[in-house]
């Protein structure tokens, strides 16, 4: 897995250390893609729910995002990690 660094005003990857991406959105009942910031595919995407009754379906995990219907109304959250 590589990671960011930053140093002398540049990133640069650094071999063994996980890179996360993680985001909000609030559900709208349909499908929504959202982006999880990798060019490929995530080694690891988590979906949490922040509201109680929150319901996901229709997972399917692309290249650069991934597509979800949650509960609309209802917060939830999302974690990508790729090493």
């Amino acid at each position: 897995m590589k990671a960011l660094q930053k140093g002398d005003g540049v990133l640069e990857q650094v071999d063994g250390v996980p890179v996360r991406h993680s985001g909000a959105s609030v559900g709208t009942g349909a499908d929504q893609q959202i982006s999880h910031g990798f060019s490929g595919l995530p080694d690891r995407l988590e979906l949490i729910p922040i509201d109680s009754g929150t319901i996901f379906s229709g997972l399917s995990v692309e290249a650069g995002h991934f597509h979800v219907t949650v509960t609309s109304g209802k917060s939830w959250g999302w974690i990508a990690e790729s090493w």
